[in-house]
């Protein structure tokens, strides 16, 4: 059996072939002008994948294509997103009576493929595990492969949460502690009581990921009861342990290049990131002409000024 018949792999192409919420067709006929022929499929992921009102909240859209260069070009913005995807970019479309937003990345399907197999960075294998929608293809082979991606993805969650501890615990409070570990990476931690929330709206969805991916991991023991133990060796804890100390070093170093970027491929993109810099730390900073006019200084000079009076923690 090769790994795209792996029961781990139809999970995740059964989970993305699941019907979206109606009315994307105008944000996904427009991402799909903007990367003409390179596009091979579009994933919905995130928490309007089960929003019927999607005029209510900003829909989150992965367009997956077959290069950068042939989307950017061969300029700098096909480089910077070689060396650190995804390139953000934000999206209004539809009558202005029922209009959608949305932000959607831009990843070729090598990268996707590179960091959902593993990684100090988190952001596309602790991402793409959860429950996705392929709300557009190219094809079969493109389904399979977004499905491998998020398969490999899993296995990566998973292997990576083992050192968080040696315990006996549910598969629910395994994918907890992992999840809470990922979001200690990020600039600002969600709230307490959002990874389980995360866990709580797909249930039977996290417990089959848990079937195909926990028994197979060494240092991991099924029980009659449900629950599983982990018990790896004092050398595997160690390395784990410092692999998550570097990750949520390298996680929120990410974060900030990856807001400056942003800052220069939105349209608005300072407006773009004073706003997520309020969200993640609490500072309000109105955005000067100057500062729009040149928004990847503007965003760097800022960053910097925040990160000395330590407002991004």
């Amino acid at each position: 059996m090769n790994d795209s018949d792996s029961p781990l792999v139809r999970l995740m192409a059964d989970d993305l072939a699941v019907a979206p919420p109606a009315g994307l067709e105008p944000l996904l006929d427009a991402i799909e002008m903007r990367c003409g022929q390179a596009l091979r499929g579009i994933v919905l992921y995130g928490s309007c994948r089960r929003n019927a009102d999607l005029g209510n909240g900003l829909v989150d859209l992965m367009a997956v294509v077959d290069s950068y260069r042939a989307v950017h070009g061969t300029g700098p913005t096909a480089l910077f997103n070689a060396m650190l995807p995804p390139n953000v970019y934000y999206l209004e479309a539809g009558p202005a009576s029922a209009r959608l937003r949305c932000k959607y990345i831009i990843v070729s399907e090598a990268s996707l493929a590179r960091r959902t197999a593993g990684g100090l960075d988190a952001y596309f294998w602790a991402r793409f595990t959860q429950p996705c929608r392929l709300v557009r293809s190219s094809g079969a082979e493109t389904a399979r492969r977004i499905a491998a991606c998020r398969a490999a993805a899993a296995r990566t969650f998973a292997r990576e949460g083992l050192p968080l501890g040696n315990e006996t615990l549910t598969a629910r409070d395994f994918w907890i502690r992992s999840i809470r570990a990922t979001y200690g990476c990020e600039l600002r931690p969600e709230p307490p009581g959002a990874a389980e929330a995360l866990i709580d709206r797909d249930p039977e969805f996290w417990g089959a990921v848990s079937a195909r991916t926990l028994p197979a991991l060494s240092g991991v023991d099924g029980l009659d009861d449900g629950r599983v133990r982990i018990g790896l060796g004092r050398f595997e804890r160690a390395r784990g342990r410092a692999r998550w100390m570097l990750r949520k070093a390298w996680g929120r170093t990410c974060n900030v290049l990856r807001l400056l970027k942003a800052a220069g491929t939105f349209s608005n993109g300072i407006d773009y990131l004073v706003w997520k810099i309020e969200r993640h730390s609490g500072v309000r900073i109105e955005p000067t002409e100057r500062m729009r006019r040149h928004p990847r200084l503007a965003g760097l000079a800022l960053l910097f000024r925040l990160w000395r009076t330590g407002a991004l923690r």
